[in-house]
C-alpha cells in the first residue's frame, strides 16, 4: 500500500497531526563523517579545512530530503534556510554551513524566539553579516538591520535609530578560525540604548524580546512570520484571514511554530485550494526522488539543482530565493525539463515494465499509473492532448512500449500540473 493510500485512508486530519508530530533532531550539528559517506565529493569548489565540498553538502541534503522519515521538518529547515539565509559565498566553510543547517533542523518546528536567539550566535550567521565585527565603540549595523527587517519585522517597522541600538545590542561576539563562537564582555556596549521606544541595557536576547512582544505598533512580528511562512508553504500573496488564524495561533503559543502551521494546514484554502505557486527546485528534485525511488547519490543532480536557480547553501542574497514566479524563465524552464528527461531514463527498468502491466501493456494509458506515482490527481486538458499526441505519434514512428512510457513520465515532470502545487 503506497503512502499516499495510507494516509487517505487514515484521513487529512490524521495525517496533519503525523505530519506536525517529529520529535526534535536531537543532534544540533550535523556529522561531518556523515555527509562524506553518503554523499559522493564533488570537484566544483574546493574542501574546507574539514574536508567536505559545497557539491558533498548539497547532495547529501538532496538526498535526506528524498528519503527523510520526517518530511515536514525537512521542508523547515529548507524554509529557515531560505529565512534565515546564509550563504557559503562569503562564509567560506562547508562544515559551518552544515553546522547552520543542524542548528535550523533541531529547532525547525520548535519556539521560533529561541531560535532568533541561537541564529544571533551562529557562526556562519556572524560571519555572513559581519557580527563577528560588531563591537562597542565600531559597532557594525547589517545584522541589527536584517534582523529588524528581513528576519523578524519586515520593511517600514523600525526606524533607522532601532537599527543602531540593535546593532550595539548584538555586540561582542567573536568567531575564531576554528568556527568557535565566544561572546566577550570587553566587545560588547553595556550603555542605555533606545529600541522600538524602549530603554535600557539591552543584549541579544532583549531585542528579540522587544521585537516580538513590545513592538509599539503591536505583534506586527507574529504577522510577518506568518504571512513568509504562508507564502512559503501555501502561496506568495496569502489571504489575510488565513495569516491572522496563523499569527493568532503563534502568539498564543508562545511563538511555537508548529501551532502556526497546523493552523495553516487546517484552512480550506490550503486544503482544497487551486495550485497557486512554483515548486521551488529542492521541492521538486527531493519531491521526484521520493515519489519514484531515484538514486538520490548521483553527483550530477546539484548541478541540475543549480541550473533551475537554487543552489543549496548558497542563496542569492540575505532575502534568499524570491521563489513563486522567479523560478520560471527560459533557462530554469528547460533545465526544468532537461531534469524530468534525465529522470525517465534513469527511473528502473522494473518499475516501468510494473506501469506498463497495470495498464495491460499499453503505453497510450500510462499517464494515470504515473500519476499515482507522483500524487497527481488531475491534469490540465493542454497537458492530456500533448501526451495523447505524443503517444501518438511515438507509436507511428515505431518507439518501443517501454520508451513512450518513459516519454509519458517526461512529460508529466515537466508539465505545469506537476511543476505547480
Amino acid at each position: 500500500m503506497s503512502e499516499i493510500d495510507q494516509w487517505t485512508a487514515k484521513g487529512y486530519a490524521a495525517a496533519v497531526e503525523h505530519l506536525l508530530g517529529f520529535a526534535p533532531a536531537s543532534q544540533p550539528q550535523v556529522d561531518q563523517a556523515a555527509v562524506m559517506a553518503s554523499a559522493m565529493p564533488l570537484d566544483a569548489f574546493p574542501p574546507d579545512i574539514a574536508g567536505a565540498t559545497l557539491g558533498t553538502a548539497q547532495l547529501w541534503w538532496l538526498e535526506r530530503m528524498a528519503t527523510t522519515s520526517n518530511p515536514l521538518e525537512e521542508k523547515l529547515t529548507l524554509h529557515w534556510h531560505n529565512h534565515f539565509a546564509t550563504a557559503f559565498s562569503k562564509v567560506g566553510q562547508v562544515s559551518l554551513m552544515l553546522r547552520q543547517n543542524g542548528l535550523l533542523r533541531s529547532m525547525a518546528g520548535g519556539n521560533f524566539r529561541e531560535l532568533c536567539n541561537a541564529i544571533t550566535a551562529d557562526p556562519a550567521m556572524l560571519i555572513w553579516l559581519d557580527g563577528n565585527t560588531n563591537h562597542a565603540g565600531s559597532p557594525n549595523e547589517n545584522f541589527g538591520r536584517e534582523f529588524l527587517e528581513l528576519f523578524t519585522l519586515g520593511r517600514n517597522r523600525y526606524t533607522q535609530q532601532d537599527v543602531r541600538a540593535a546593532a550595539r545590542s548584538f555586540t561582542g561576539y567573536t568567531v575564531d578560525q576554528f568556527g568557535n563562537v565566544r561572546f566577550d564582555a570587553r566587545r560588547y556596549d553595556a550603555s542605555p540604548k533606545t529600541l522600538l521606544g524602549a530603554t535600557g541595557r539591552w543584549a541579544a536576547a532583549d531585542v528579540t524580546n522587544i521585537v516580538l512582544d513590545h513592538h509599539p505598533q503591536g505583534p506586527v512580528a507574529a504577522d510577518y512570520i506568518a504571512t513568509r511562512t504562508a507564502a512559503f508553504f501555501h502561496q506568495p500573496e496569502p489571504e489575510k484571514h488565513l495569516v491572522a488564524a496563523m499569527a493568532a495561533a503563534f502568539r498564543g503559543s508562545g511563538y511555537e511554530i508548529k501551532p502556526m502551521l497546523r493552523a495553516l494546514f487546517i484552512q480550506p484554502e490550503f486544503l482544497d485550494g487551486p495550485t497557486l505557486t512554483i515548486k521551488s527546485p529542492a521541492e521538486l528534485v527531493a519531491g521526484t526522488f521520493k515519489a519514484l525511488a531515484v538514486d538520490a547519490t548521483d553527483p550530477n543532480w546539484p548541478p541540475a539543482l543549480a541550473s533551475m536557480g537554487q543552489q543549496l547553501f548558497n542563496p542569492p542574497s540575505v532575502a534568499g530565493w524570491r521563489g513563486g514566479a522567479a523560478w520560471a524563465n527560459t533557462a530554469t524552464s528547460l533545465a526544468r525539463y532537461n531534469f524530468a528527461s534525465k529522470v525517465a531514463d534513469e527511473v528502473e527498468l522494473n518499475q516501468v515494465s510494473d506501469v506498463l502491466d497495470s495498464v495491460d501493456g499499453d503505453p497510450h494509458r500510462t499517464a494515470m499509473p504515473w500519476m499515482n506515482k507522483l500524487g497527481l490527481l488531475d491534469l490540465r486538458p493542454r497537458t492530456r492532448q500533448a501526451i495523447d499526441d505524443y503517444t501518438k505519434a511515438g507509436a507511428a514512428a515505431g518507439a518501443s512500449d517501454y520508451d513512450l512510457a518513459r516519454g509519458v513520465l517526461t512529460l508529466l515532470l515537466a508539465s505545469p500540473d506537476y511543476n505547480l502545487r
